[in-house]
């Protein structure tokens, strides 16, 4: 009985499985955010441009976030099966053991970022007002062609990153053969 209570939540069906960024804005996303210990968590992190000069693609700032990303990783327990940095967002596809150890997770990385941002002596100067966006967005990905998806999503961000032309209809309507060479694609000195 109490379990069903639960189901009558007022949570949009679209958004059952997502929490943060924009959603936070509505009603709808200022529910606790669903996380999963058995499927994989999609997490978009997005800075304000204006806050961070050069953006994350710049040398010292990427290398930043890898560190922080890797040791974080080490630190909460948490798996990071697939990740690309953009110039003003982070794509993460991670798996965790435990429910408070994602939360954590969720709560140092951008904190840990921001505060390395703030501290650091020759970046103090650029640093113009809040450096996140929104709050963390997490989807948990539902079934292996969900995962697929995210996948192929987050390796063409990185494609598109390291210089591979932006195309308007993104993953749809890509072939098999199309998919492969994405995952092929270097960079062209």
């Amino acid at each position: 009985m109490k379990q069903q209570s639960f189901l009558s939540a007022k949570t949009n069906w679209k958004h059952h499985h997502c929490h943060g960024g924009e959603l936070r804005k509505e009603a709808k996303g200022r529910t606790a955010r669903p996380l999963s210990t058995k499927d994989p968590i999609h997490l978009v992190l997005k800075i304000n441009k204006s806050a961070v000069t050069g953006g994350l693609r710049n040398p010292h700032i990427f290398r930043l976030m890898n560190v922080l990303i890797k040791r974080y990783a080490l630190k909460f327990f948490v798996k990071v099966e697939q990740y690309s940095i953009q110039n003003d967002h982070v794509h993460l596809l991670i798996r965790g053991t435990r429910r408070s150890k994602l939360q954590s997770f969720f709560r140092v990385l951008p904190g840990q970022f921001a505060q390395n941002m703030t501290d650091t002596p020759n970046e103090r100067s650029e640093i113009k007002g809040k450096i996140w966006k929104h709050r963390p967005f997490t989807r948990i990905v539902k079934g292996f062609k969900g995962y697929q998806i995210v996948r192929d999503y987050i390796q063409l961000n990185e494609c598109e990153a390291n210089g591979r032309p932006y195309s308007e209809n993104r993953l749809r309507g890509m072939s098999q053969e199309q998919i492969k060479e994405l995952w092929e694609y270097k960079k062209k000195p």
